[in-house]
């Protein structure tokens, strides 16, 4: 199994591959495990300040290259953590968490400059 001239990780190979088996569109998967209260499924926790945000680490490969190639490797690091997003405000953490799982940003947030800045140092991060 090889993936961007890496072996990936046999757990979540087969965990992929069974997605993209189902019937079910990625859409709805994502949509499915942002509204489902199984923590079983959310094995990620990014901290920001003193909350902790736990997402699926599956979602987080399919929308981010860092996550992706820090997750697809066999030698990947058995930590379920990263800390301190703290530079990000309450609003952008909101908006990132919400594109994760539906690839949209809400129409209804005013988007400022400062969260404009904030997301483009996001996307430097989390891509």
């Amino acid at each position: 199994m090889i993936y961007s001239n890496r072996i990936i990780n046999p757990k979540l190979y087969s965990e992929i591959k069974e997605i993209i088996n189902s019937n079910e569109k990625i859409e709805e998967t994502m949509k499915r495990i942002y509204l489902n209260e199984n923590e079983n499924e959310k094995d990620f926790i990014i901290e920001r300040k003193e909350k902790q945000y736990k997402f699926p680490k599956l979602i987080l490969i399919m929308r981010s290259e860092l996550y992706r190639g820090m997750f697809l490797s066999v030698t990947e690091d058995k930590s379920n953590k990263v800390t301190d997003y703290s530079e990000l405000s309450n609003k952008s953490f909101q908006i990132f968490e919400y594109w994760i799982y539906s690839n949209q940003i809400k129409e209804e947030i005013q988007i400022t400059q400062e969260i404009i800045d904030e997301i483009q140092i996001g996307i430097d991060v989390f891509n």
